[in-house]
């Protein structure tokens, strides 16, 4: 049952401008989900306590959404948020969840934690589980930990929070953007010629952060440039690539580029690393993450981020232009219309656990799957590790099996963890609000 046939209404707020390419599409959005197994039984009155102390600091989390004339825009909602035990991650947006496009489920020892893209990006997601896994553990433990680094009561709620940086248009150079694209062809894995639907495979492992930031200290690498360079050479092993090139496609933060360092909101962008099948196979996998390194901080400079945010901005409001949901829907269905190979590496920086780190034993992040197939490999280090998860929309692992043996051949151990399929559910999105 929807939102008109309750008459439930909510007050649109203002326009979501930066999370707006996530609600357009085909198809349903699915929820993105972040699941921690911690080493006892999880109490779900503690866990309610801490999501409740967690909304008190930070509201804007409990949003839900109001559709106008084919635009979405940011609500208040005061309905309760409820924790629920759960084996299985519950549909978000809808009667189930009190329409909140969060939603927090255990069972036995693993919390869930899932969002609707549209609300905020991994960054402002991290805030959220990191703040209700500091409040759990110190009503659970009965004692005061640390919150440096975690939003707390003790940090003054600040407007800045709540600020879209995309809200207001900007001016891009249009040939400019065109050069972004860059003119090589990218290679697509083979698997995707015949996509098998929405099922995800998650096939995770998990490398000790002092053992994996030694070796890329050693070849002057970040971890991203270094996954991008051992992924390249990994489907360069597996895959006659001999023309185009073999694309990493990194989302990055442009917080720090708009003067946006508060927001939980979308801001995001993303930066392309070619390289071609040659140099992937003369390189040594040093060289080619050293070369990844220095290709990152080229773009992650303070021109070329006005520039990738000036992309989004122009489609971005391009749509809010076009009448009713349908032309909008066309437009600003960027994820289906404009497919990224080769393959993602989604690095979400790493949760803030403090003095319980020790009580945190797996991090594992599923993302929704993408149109027509892509392949992820979602870092992020927590409590001593680097957690790496491939997910994929194919039911093989020999891109997996050749990045460890990549790993073996570098000397840097690493533990391989449970696989499992899996299919986050559907979003329910608001329908048309007339008046």
């Amino acid at each position: 049952m929807g939102q008109e046939n309750r008459m439930i209404k909510f007050e649109a707020k203002e326009w979501n401008a930066g999370g707006a390419i996530n609600f357009y599409g085909s198809r349903k959005p699915r929820s993105f989900i972040i699941e921690v197994t911690i080493s006892t039984e999880v109490r779900g009155d503690l866990l309610q306590q801490a999501v409740d102390k967690t909304l008190q600091r930070m509201p804007y989390y409990a949003s839900t959404f109001v559709r106008k004339k084919g635009l979405y825009y940011y609500a208040d909602n005061d309905l309760p948020f409820v924790v629920a035990e759960s084996e299985k991650p519950r549909v978000i947006g809808g009667e189930t969840t009190n329409y909140h496009m969060l939603d927090v489920t255990f069972w036995k020892k693993k919390i869930s934690f899932a969002m609707f893209h549209g609300v905020c990006d991994g960054l402002g997601f991290n805030r959220f589980i990191e703040a209700v896994l500091y409040h759990y553990f110190c009503l659970k433990d009965g004692k005061t930990y640390s919150d440096e680094g975690i939003w707390t009561e003790k940090i003054p709620y600040d407007p800045a929070e709540r600020f879209d940086p995309f809200a207001e248009k900007t001016n891009a150079d249009t040939k400019e953007l065109k050069k972004l694209a860059g003119g090589d062809k990218r290679f697509r894995l083979p698997e995707f010629a015949k996509y098998e639907g929405p099922t995800m495979y998650s096939m995770p492992l998990r490398i000790r952060t002092e053992d994996f930031l030694k070796w890329c200290k050693s070849v002057s690498a970040s971890p991203a440039a270094a996954v991008s360079a051992i992924m390249t050479q990994a489907v360069a092993r597996e895959c006659d690539v001999q023309e185009g090139v073999i694309m990493s496609v990194l989302p990055f933060s442009l917080r720090k580029f708009l003067h946006a360092d508060k927001t939980f909101k979308n801001c995001v962008s993303a930066i392309f690393l070619p390289v071609k099948p040659a140099d992937a196979r003369s390189l040594s996998t040093g060289e080619l993450a050293a070369r990844q390194r220095q290709a990152m901080k080229a773009q992650m400079g303070e021109e070329m981020a006005k520039l990738l945010s000036a992309s989004i901005n122009l489609i971005i409001h391009l749509g809010k232009k076009l009448p009713g949901h349908f032309l909008k829907n066309k437009l600003m269905a960027m994820q289906e219309t404009h497919p990224q190979d080769t393959f993602f590496i989604d690095y979400v920086g790493g949760l803030t656990t403090n003095d319980y780190t020790d009580q945190i034993t797996e991090v594992r992040y599923l993302n929704a799957d993408p149109a027509f197939g892509s392949s992820f490999v979602i870092m992020n280090e927590t409590a001593g590790y680097f957690y790496i998860n491939f997910t994929q929309n194919f039911n093989n692992d020999r891109y997996y099996r050749a990045f460890i043996s990549i790993l073996e051949e570098l000397g840097i151990p690493c533990e391989k963890l449970p696989y499992e399929s899996f299919l986050n559910p559907e979003v329910e999105l608001p329908p048309e609000q007339r008046r």
